[in-house]
């Protein structure tokens, strides 16, 4: 089973936003798609910049520095699935 770090309140990434956490020493992208959380990777593998500050439709964040899109539920770049960058389990915690 893995270990989870708590790393945001449900209620600071309201639905159809992301946010960045930085748990330990990895920048990671939350967001919140419908009430369902996903994280990955914040550095998008085109030009580094952070995904947190993207704009989300949908499960579909865009780079706001290349326009590069990511698929939130599976780290893959649309349009090119063998590209992908790293996703995290996620699990809510009703208090």
């Amino acid at each position: 089973m893995s270990d989870f770090v708590e790393v945001a309140s449900t209620e600071h990434v309201i639905s159809g936003t992301g946010a960045w956490v930085k748990p330990a020493d990895t920048a990671v992208a939350l967001f919140n798609v419908g009430g369902k959380m996903f994280a990955i990777d914040d550095a998008c593998i085109r030009c580094a910049s952070s995904l947190a500050a993207g704009v989300l439709h949908a499960t579909v964040i865009r780079c706001r520095r290349c326009g590069w899109r990511y698929d939130v539920a599976t780290g893959c770049v649309v349009g090119m699935p063998a590209l992908r960058i790293q996703t995290f389990e996620t699990k809510v915690v009703d208090a």
